[in-house]
């Protein structure tokens, strides 16, 4: 969706001045009408069907040439119209009345003037053209998100495969990407170089596709950032497994979400799904109904999380792969400190198993709690405890 604020960020509007409704920016833009004798003395319109709602209207206000009192009314009826602003070329009014900037103040309207010369064609035309990029950016973000939260048809896959605005080859491999400062997107336009870009949830998802199955994909990507100057060492990426592009789409989507989410939680900068094992089932476990793996996940870790000292160890413990020595280094503690604590842990929540079923059971939970914590805050640094 478009907003007046987005304006800003296009080269021919860029000059545009706020003369009124400053604080109501935030309104959407739709569509670019053109204003010239509407509201003129002795026309007669429909008035429901002049505008638009949600339009960004342009004008020379030539109608109110040796007129100024036509102004006022101009603006009530565009207000009616729910059109969303009005941009005004200072032609024939330099600056607006004061009784103009205070209604329009008033009823939280913006007015804009143009900066330069600027053509109402070309205005149009760029305008028109980046509500067109908007939209289909709120497309991709919305089939990302039925992707990773619903289940989808082949003949939905496919009519989403359509809808993109660039055909895709026959395999496809998709990579998550994650970065503290997203919203710094000035290597977005490089990224649309290599293929299909989407944000969602603070991340961005890049489609790649080639006619060959054997995909150089992170090769691509890898050589595109070195290329670009793209501090690789900023970014974590999550690597699907390579899929049919009219087929799979929604299964490479997926696992790069989950392939990023693991490597976030285990402080890794990149992770390939066709490398993982067990955290493919627990992926699949907790995708198709998160409400029952958080109670799993609470009902054998409930006592744990009352206890920080020992969810702490209990995390690194697993995040260590089960070596003592590892995780006391990474706590500052004797590794006799660790074994205590493990004991401690094994006979609060699960006394009656083995040692090996014991670490199954926990790295099945602690992961579970990790990940659930990780998708919930896909754009913040892990907590320290998983370092």
């Amino acid at each position: 969706m478009m907003t007046m604020k987005d304006l800003w960020q296009i080269p021919i509007t860029k000059h545009f001045t706020v003369v009124a409704g400053k604080n109501a920016l935030c309104k959407k833009i739709e569509s670019v009408e053109i204003l010239d004798f509407e509201f003129a003395t002795g026309i007669e319109h429909a008035r429901e069907t002049i505008f638009n709602p949600n339009s960004l209207v342009l004008s020379s206000l030539l109608f109110a040439n040796q007129h100024p009192e036509l102004l006022l009314e101009t603006i009530k009826k565009l207000i009616e119209l729910r059109v969303s602003a009005l941009a005004y070329k200072p032609v024939i009014f330099k600056e607006l009345p004061d009784e103009i900037i205070a209604y329009a103040n008033e009823k939280g309207f913006p007015i804009l003037r143009f900066g330069g010369d600027e053509f109402f064609e070309t205005v149009i035309m760029e305008v028109m053209e980046h509500i067109k990029e908007r939209k289909h950016e709120t497309f991709l973000t919305e089939m990302v998100h039925s992707f990773l939260e619903e289940e989808v048809t082949e003949e939905q896959i496919h009519s989403y495969v359509q809808q993109m605005n660039r055909p895709l080859d026959k395999y496809i491999c998709v990579a998550n990407l994650q970065r503290k400062n997203l919203s710094d997107d000035k290597w977005m336009d490089s990224f649309l170089k290599l293929g299909i870009v989407c944000h969602y949830r603070n991340s961005l998802f890049l489609i790649y596709s080639d006619k060959h199955q054997h995909i150089q994909f992170e090769k691509a990507l890898t050589d595109h950032m070195d290329f670009y100057h793209i501090p690789s060492e900023e970014w974590t990426i999550g690597y699907s497994e390579t899929h049919v592009s009219h087929t799979g789409l929604h299964l490479a989507v997926r696992e790069a979400y989950y392939s990023c989410a693991l490597a976030m939680i285990e402080m890794k900068s990149v992770c390939h799904y066709e490398q993982l094992t067990s955290e493919r089932i627990l992926f699949e476990f907790y995708r198709n109904d998160p409400p029952f793996a958080r109670n799993y996940m609470n009902k054998y870790l409930h006592k744990l999380l009352k206890n920080q000292e020992l969810l702490h160890t209990a995390i690194s413990f697993i995040l260590k792969n089960g070596n003592v020595k590892e995780v006391a280094g990474a706590l500052f503690c004797h590794s006799n400190t660790i074994r205590y604590r493990l004991s401690k842990i094994q006979q609060m929540i699960d006394p009656s198993s083995n040692e090996l079923a014991f670490y199954e059971h926990l790295s099945q939970a602690v992961k579970l709690y990790l990940l659930d914590q990780q998708v919930g805050r896909m754009s913040n640094d892990l907590d320290s405890v998983q370092k």
